[in-house]
This record gives C-alpha cells, sequence and structure tokens, in this order.
C-alpha cells in the first residue's frame, strides 16, 4: 500500500484520494490539467453542478435530460432528481473535480464536464431510448469524451438470436457509432460481476432487472453487456491501490482495454488517513463520499483521455483510444489471483504481459499522458 498522504497536498480531502497519485494524476496537473475545450459527458444519473467542486468546470451547453428520448435542455434538467442519484456527480468529480481549494480534485481539473441524464425518474434504470439519445445529443453539442458507467437495462447482456435484445444492441450501436464518426470517444466500466468476458458462459441471474429475473447461461461473444462491448467503445475494469484487480471487476482478454482505480475496500487497504480503499469524490448537496466499482474506474480512464485530448486536439476517437492505451503501465498477470486466500483462484488471467484479461494494455497513467 505505497499510496500514503503526502505533505501539503493539494485539496484539503486529497490526502485520501490515493487513486490520483496511483495514476500520477496529482503531478500531472503541475504539468497540465487539460484544457477548457475538452468536454467529458457523464451519461449516468445526472450530476448536481451547483456543488463548489463541480461548479468551475460545469458545461450547461452541453448538458441535458435524455429520459423518454428527447434531449430537454431547459436549465438544471440535467440534475439529479434527489440526493439518493449520487452516481452522476461522483464520477463527475472524479474527471473534473477543480483545483480550488475546496475538497478533491479531479484526474483532469482543467476540463469540462456535462451532464446528460439518462436514469429513469420512477425505477432508476437506464433505458435504450435515453441512452441513444445521449449519445445522439454528446455527439451533436461537439462533446469530445462519453464516460458511461451503467449497462443498458434492464438486460445485463443482450443476446443477438433475441429480436428484442438485439435491438437494443443495434439501436445504441447506431447511436454511438454516430458519436465516433462525429469526433467523440466513448469509455465505459467492465462490470462488477467478476465475469470473465472472453469466456463460453457466463450465468447471469440479475435479468431483467425491471421485472422477475431469469437464471441463464450466456455466451459472452454472443450476447453483448452495452455499451462496454460495442466496437469502438473503451472497456475499462478496476484497479485497488495495490495495482490488482478489484474483487468484483469483470475481466476479460480481447475484452477490455484498459484499468483504472476503482477502489478495493475489502482487499486493497491504502495508507491514508481514512484507510478506505474505496474512491473519494463529490455527491450532491455539496457533499463527498466514497464509492467503488468500475462505475469509478472508466471515469479515472475518461480523465486520462480528455488530457490525451487536451495535449493532442486533432486526435480522432480511434486515436486517442491508440493513446490511451499507449501511454497505459501494464503489471501483467499476477501468479495467483486468490483474494480471500480460500486456496481456490478467483478468477484467471489470460495473456501476457503487454496486454491481457485483467488489465487490457494496463493501467492508465495519467503523469504519462500529459509529458
Amino acid at each position: 500500500a505505497r499510496a500514503s498522504g503526502a505533505a501539503g497536498a493539494g485539496e484539503p480531502l486529497e490526502a485520501d484520494q490515493w487513486d490520483l497519485r496511483a495514476i500520477g494524476a496529482d503531478k500531472a496537473a503541475k504539468i497540465n490539467p487539460g484544457s477548457s475545450r475538452v468536454t467529458v459527458a457523464v451519461i449516468d444519473t445526472g450530476v448536481d453542478d451547483t456543488h463548489p467542486d463541480l461548479a468551475p468546470n460545469f458545461s450547461a451547453s452541453q448538458s441535458a435530460n435524455c429520459v423518454g428520448g428527447k434531449a430537454d435542455t431547459s436549465a438544471g434538467a440535467w440534475r439529479p432528481y434527489t440526493a439518493e442519484d449520487y452516481h452522476g456527480t461522483h464520477v463527475a468529480g472524479e474527471i473534473a473535480a477543480a483545483r480550488n481549494g475546496i475538497g478533491v480534485a479531479g484526474v483532469a481539473p482543467g476540463v469540462k464536464v456535462s451532464s446528460i441524464k439518462v436514469s429513469d425518474p420512477d425505477n432508476g434504470l437506464f433505458y435504450p431510448e435515453n441512452v441513444v439519445c445521449a449519445f445522439m445529443f454528446a455527439a451533436d453539442r461537439g462533446v469530445e469524451i462519453t464516460n458511461n458507467s451503467y449497462y443498458v437495462d434492464p438486460w445485463l447482456y443482450n443476446c443477438m438470436d433475441d429480436p428484442d435484445q438485439r435491438a437494443i444492441v443495434d439501436a445504441v450501436n447506431r447511436a454511438q457509432l454516430y458519436a465516433q464518426r462525429k469526433g467523440t470517444l466513448h469509455l465505459a466500466s467492465a462490470g462488477n460481476s467478476n465475469h470473465d468476458l472472453d469466456s463460453d458462459a457466463i450465468v447471469d441471474d440479475s435479468s431483467p432487472d425491471d421485472s422477475t429475473p431469469v437464471t441463464r447461461t450466456i455466451d459472452p461473444h454472443e450476447c453483448y453487456d452495452v455499451p462496454t462491448q460495442l466496437p469502438g467503445v473503451v472497456t475499462v475494469s478496476a484497479t485497488g491501490v495495490d495495482k490488482e484487480k478489484s474483487y468484483y471487476s469483470s475481466y476479460g482478454e480481447g475484452v477490455v482495454d484498459v484499468a483504472a482505480p476503482g477502489g478495493d475496500g475489502r482487499y486493497q487497504i491504502p495508507d491514508t488517513p481514512s484507510k478506505n480503499g474505496r474512491i473519494l469524490s463529490t455527491m450532491p448537496n455539496n457533499a463527498y463520499g466514497y464509492l467503488q466499482g468500475t462505475s469509478m474506474a472508466s471515469p479515472h480512464a475518461a480523465g486520462v483521455a480528455a488530457l490525451l485530448k487536451s495535449k493532442h486536439p486533432w486526435a480522432s476517437p480511434a486515436q486517442l483510444q491508440w493513446l490511451l492505451k499507449a501511454q497505459a503501465d501494464n503489471p501483467g498477470c499476477p501468479d495467483s489471483y486468490d483474494q480471500d486466500g480460500d486456496g481456490a483462484q478467483d478468477a484467471t488471467c489470460e495473456g501476457g504481459a503487454r496486454v491481457n484479461g485483467f488489465y487490457g494494455f494496463g493501467i492508465v497513467d495519467a503523469l504519462r499522458a500529459v509529458k
């Protein structure tokens, strides 16, 4: 546990942000905090842009509420319904919380962040028509990067031999490809099920999540986690302070593109004032809190992508993805992955030192991105 609270850390709560130090984001900010000409849109539960750590970097003109499939750009429509809808606000702070002497800092504290709300007000689900609207809106408003820390509901995996599920895959894929063609790079969380997305069979007992779930065995090569498994989308797995795969993070050779800090409060505990292995970030109503998940890993990678886009403004989405992979640092597959110490392997890492199923091309490196 190398991440100790550095003396004279910039922001008041930064001593507990082991995740920034793990990827060199604290040092990167001194070289290049990112450009205000780069926007990362948080497609999520809404963002509380009145938070003092988010207000300085918030782009209202690139924000909307896409629930119902039509973008509502009226003032504040992009905000969370209640303080319980904190997910998007936390994600936004991880990307771009300002270095302003208040609270926390984001990975790219000089870039803009916007909010495209897609969560249903009744059940919090992210339905396909809302996500389609979000990708189209992001593209049409000139957003450079989107962060997607969710899967499209109601199915965790959408199987191509089911007409309804195939329609979801096709619709969301058309929208995200439209955005890519207009210059938008998408990053998405790999999922928190500790599933091997390159295996022959996965048991999914959580879908559909808007009615009674059924247990089914699916082939992840034929049934897709949307949007993370769509073409051109950067799939991000999660790591803890020891730079090991987080116990919950899904993985898979040829599926995971990069890894980033998502936290692991169970097995990877940092030497910080709070000793909290999760990720500290902004919460609604001027608050701060800890969360963990691949939901937290994706915005760290999106922040590094924003730093790269700031340095290479003409990079296309494909070039930006290449740059993100090129600067990543790969720990390689571990000899053993038995996190709970029961003698059984909790996950199997396939691949080599350069590319593998746990880390893809490696853990993102903010400092290398700005050098």
